[in-house]
């Protein structure tokens, strides 16, 4: 009898054990978004062309729908949250942001969410170029603009949708000198072909050492001498990582902060760094020059052929060019030249020339004031009179280019130059007329080999 009540009794333990592991299977929810759709019945452009400097409360009760490019995972983004439209093939995209006093905002504002925004009561300003939506903030100077979404509100404010786009619909490719527009800012875009500056090569994403406002910027440029600031907060989880040497694709959001271009990425991966970095044979950066004193850089020659002012060092934000700046000066007319060194160009081929340059106060485009450059194959080191002169067409600031926005220049073809040449930099200019007193600044002069 033993034997078989044991045989029953283990016969029916699998039985119970295996309807128990059967009825404790539990099907996996099915998680469906309830968030309800709201009705647009304004244009973010028809906001944008209402938004100027002055922050202003919106008085309608309209609602808008955007796309979230940006993400606070990574940590590069605080308290804010960048927006734009669906590009169509006639009609850009549209960016703007919202500052909003929360933080994790990724979780219920994910990258490619459409959001409707109820602009009731909330208020507009254009900032830097680009549009603000959010609440109102005064500073200790009692000046009124855009400020975060309270916690309570913002909610109230950003209501997500149940629609999410592939980021391949949102994404730009773009050139650096197509980016570098108020047009762009807060919204997605994509760098192809470009590389750090030699002075972030061997860094990290954020150095102390290099500290603007909790965050780094290290330069980002493309091969026609344009650059922008690629930025990088100390909070950022990939912020003691490298910056790599390399040339290949860098996404982000574009941003600006005065007349600075910052692209920030949402994290590392925006970073793809695959290709062979481009390194200039010749290159001055104008980074040991002496503040507001007359230039004096080895090799390089300073000369003034007409009234008496000369080249000078600027450094305005950790950054050193040279400049020609003229205001204040009594001079009726002022020529003056900056010239490199001898540069052999039989050592090399396909050179391309690229640099920066910017301008302010220049009132008017005339050669009576104006920034020229130039090649010669027969310079002295001393006389220009004598030299010949060959001039360059280059990209070069013009009286509606904004103040302190440096250009690239493009790249300048030096390929037919052989033995060794001198580039020159010429200002023209009047101290006497305000009408012809603009400054000029150059940096970045590189040459390569293409």
């Amino acid at each position: 009898m033993k034997p078989i009540f044991n045989f029953l009794f283990f016969s029916i333990t699998i039985v119970i054990l295996f309807t128990s592991c059967v009825n404790d299977a539990v099907d996996v929810p099915r998680l469906t978004c309830t968030q309800s759709d709201l009705t647009v019945n304004r244009t973010v452009a028809e906001v944008r062309e209402n938004a100027n400097a002055i922050v202003t409360q919106y008085q309608y009760d309209d609602i808008i729908e955007a796309y979230v490019v940006s993400s606070d995972e990574s940590g590069n983004f605080f308290k804010s949250i960048s927006f734009q439209t669906l590009a169509t093939a006639t009609t850009p995209a549209i960016g703007f942001s919202v500052p909003v006093d929360a933080s994790n905002l990724y979780i219920d504002y994910r990258l490619g969410n459409k959001v409707y925004i109820k602009l009731k009561d909330q208020y507009t300003d254009i900032s830097f170029g680009g549009m603000r939506i959010g609440s109102i903030f005064v500073n200790s100077y009692n000046e009124g603009g855009v400020g975060r979404l309270s916690q309570n509100d913002y909610k109230n404010v950003l209501n997500a949708s149940c629609t999410n786009v592939k980021e391949e619909l949102l994404i730009k490719t773009i050139s650096m000198q197509e980016l570098l527009s108020d047009s762009n800012l807060n919204t997605l875009v994509e760098l192809s072909d470009v590389q750090f500056t030699a002075d972030a090569i061997g860094r990290h994403y954020f150095e102390e050492t290099n500290n603007v406002g909790g965050a780094t910027n290290w330069g980002l440029m493309d091969k026609l001498g344009n650059q922008l600031y690629f930025r990088t907060s100390s909070f950022a989880d990939f912020s003691s990582s490298l910056v790599p040497n390399g040339s290949g694709k860098v996404r982000g959001i574009l941003t600006k902060y005065g007349t600075d271009y910052q692209l920030l990425p949402r994290s590392e991966k925006d970073v793809v760094i695959t290709g062979t970095r481009t390194a200039p044979f010749f290159s001055e950066d104008f980074e040991t020059v002496i503040n507001k004193s007359n230039l004096s850089i080895p090799g390089w020659a300073n000369i003034v052929q007409k009234g008496a002012l000369f080249w000078k060092g600027t450094v305005y934000s950790g950054n050193g060019y040279a400049e020609f700046n003229i205001s204040g000066a009594k001079v009726v007319s002022n020529v003056a030249w900056l010239i490199s060194p001898k540069i052999d160009m039989d050592k090399h081929t396909n050179e391309v020339l690229t640099f920066r340059a910017a301008q302010h106060h220049l009132d008017v485009d005339s050669p009576l004031n104006s920034l020229e450059v130039y090649v010669s194959t027969n310079f002295d080191g001393l006389n220009v009179a004598t030299a010949t002169w060959i001039p360059v067409l280059a990209k070069l600031p013009k009286q509606a280019t904004p103040w302190y926005q440096f250009i690239g220049s493009g790249a300048i073809d030096l390929s037919s130059y052989k033995g060794k040449i001198n580039i020159a930099f010429k200002y023209t200019g009047s101290g006497k007329n305000l009408a012809l007193d603009g400054a000029f600044q150059v940096d970045n002069v590189q040459v390569f080999e293409n």
